[in-house]
């Protein structure tokens, strides 16, 4: 019994004597881990087009984009071309971006884009960052995956998979409620 009230004030005395100062015990974040976590960054990122054009997203600022990422050679990502499309008429306001995510997208993007017309720009990541999981966009879990950016160029929100008829309305009104950056204040000009 002697032992545990020993043990016991060993680790009291810390805690009385830092109240006697007057200070107070501040939680420190746990190892690994920091205090807060760092805000989120705009996605840079350059793609590019069969036709050798380049589209960069740091570019398309003040608009929300959606960054359709698919595989040519995969069904599910071939039957969401349609609904895709579909959201990308109905909502000039965003930029909608296919990006084939695999290792031959420059060899197969131009005839799949040629027999496809899916009427809007596809691309691919020359780098194949976005292939390996190592692009700003993170890790790919699957092919299809909608990735929506807000006006800021921040992810607002993901899908993985088909999209029924509600998803990327879905996404969008994330990105919207997230605002659009404001237009530069032109300064005052200050007389002498």
């Amino acid at each position: 019994m002697l032992g545990r009230a020993a043990g016991l004030a060993l680790l009291l005395t810390p805690l009385l004597a830092l109240a006697a100062c007057g200070g107070a015990a501040t939680p420190s974040p746990p190892i690994g881990r920091s205090a807060a976590a760092p805000p989120p960054r705009p996605i840079e990122m350059s793609l590019r087009r069969s036709n050798g054009e380049w589209i960069h997203l740091g570019d398309l600022r003040g608009e929300p984009v959606l960054l359709f990422l698919f595989a040519t050679f995969d069904g599910v990502s071939q039957a969401a071309l349609r609904p895709t499309a579909r959201f990308a008429r109905a909502h000039p306001e965003v930029h909608v971006i296919g990006v084939a995510v695999q290792p031959d997208a420059k060899l197969l993007l131009d005839p799949y884009e040629a027999a496809l017309t899916p009427g809007f720009p596809l691309t691919y990541d020359p780098a194949r960052d976005v292939h390996h999981g190592t692009s700003p966009l993170g890790p790919i879990d699957a092919v299809p995956t909608f990735v929506m950016l807000d006006a800021f160029g921040i992810e607002a929100g993901r899908h993985v998979g088909f999209p029924n008829s509600h998803t990327l309305d879905r996404l969008l009104v994330e990105a919207q409620a997230r605002g659009s950056p404001e237009p530069p204040q032109e300064l005052p000009l200050l007389a002498d």
